[in-house]
């Protein structure tokens, strides 16, 4: 974990700002390059987006805090809004998903979604139980390795 106070953050030399327009000249290159082939697109994608989930874990341990005052304050809980946009976009897509899905139930069974919704829930702890956070965890973990291994063939995407 690094920590900067605000005025103290690094500035980018010369030789940085150079290679950060290296990579976006190489990667405007190589999408030129590979207009309309799906299979290099594809892994030109996978590969910069496994470069951008690396980019937000390193960028997760510098921590900034403000100038002045020494009393730093607790550090902000990380969240949703943390999460890389592969992981951001399964939890929209199923919350979209088990919302039109009980919609449809509800009509099906001619009850409100409230009913239809507590239904499912009864359903799900019947044949599923609870899990322990260990569970939720290793459920969490495996999914993200999926996700991140084959992206475009492991989970379920709506186009939002």
């Amino acid at each position: 974990m690094y920590t900067f106070k605000h005025s103290a953050l690094p500035p980018i030399d010369n030789a940085i700002k150079g290679e950060i327009a290296e990579i976006n000249f190489n990667v405007s290159n190589l999408l030129l390059k590979f207009q309309g082939h799906y299979r290099a697109l594809s892994e030109l994608r996978e590969t910069l987006n496994d470069l951008l989930d690396s980019c937000e874990l390193n960028l997760q341990c510098i921590r900034i805090v403000p100038d002045g005052d020494e009393d730093e304050g607790a550090p902000r809980a990380i969240g949703f809004a943390d999460l890389p946009t592969v992981e951001k976009h399964v939890v929209i897509s199923t919350a979209i998903t088990s919302t039109v899905a009980i919609k449809i139930l509800a009509e099906v069974l001619d009850c409100d979604f409230e009913d239809a919704a507590f239904q499912v829930r009864t359903i799900g702890q019947a044949e599923f139980g609870s899990m322990s956070p260990e569970q939720i965890e290793q459920a969490i973990t495996r999914l993200s390795e999926i996700l991140r291994n084959k992206p475009d063939t492991s989970g379920f995407f709506i186009d939002i």
